[in-house]
């Protein structure tokens, strides 16, 4: 799995991921501006309902952009815990096996303070060696049933079984 992953490297690729999706979404901002705005989107008659659904495009996008800027700075100012982790917690990085009916599936996980969800994956992109690393909110369904766990606990989570392999 993940022995030679630093927390680091994980908040580092998931800044750029965030910067990445911020990018995007100020993009699709302006687009969805300046489509509410253009001349064609004019309604043509009380049931031309363009213009309107361009301009609760334009606002959700809005949203979606501040939401990024929040986890940017959010992560900016987030500091790792110095001390590695015994307990599964805000700053753990956690190795979990989750277990089904249909199968096992094994998940390097890096649990933060603040709402955020993203996968990202650390090491070479594209190589053998890099990790899939996700990274969750501590107020994240899976990270609440692991919170305060040790490696080697199990904990039901849904109709699954999360087998705690690694806390760091």
């Amino acid at each position: 799995m993940a022995a030679g992953i630093a927390k680091s490297d994980v908040l580092s690729a998931l800044q750029q991921a965030l910067r990445t999706r911020l990018q995007r979404a100020q993009a699709a901002v302006a687009e969805a501006f300046d489509a509410a705005t253009h001349e064609q989107s004019r309604a043509e008659n009380k049931y031309d309902t363009r213009a309107l659904e361009q301009s609760y495009l334009s606002a959700g996008q809005t949203a979606r952009v501040e939401a990024l800027r929040r986890q940017l700075t959010a992560l900016h100012h987030y500091v790792l815990p110095d001390a590695p982790l015994d307990q599964v917690g805000p700053g753990a990085l956690v190795e979990v096996v989750l277990s089904d009916a249909k199968g096992e599936q094994q998940r390097t996980l890096l649990i933060l303070p603040f709402d955020v969800a993203e996968t990202v994956e650390v090491g070479e992109v594209g190589e053998v060696g890099s990790t899939m690393v996700h990274v969750v909110a501590a107020a994240a369904p899976l990270a609440k049933a692991l919170r305060g766990r040790e490696a080697e606990d199990e904990v039901r989570f849904g109709s699954r079984v999360a087998y705690v392999a690694s806390v760091r």
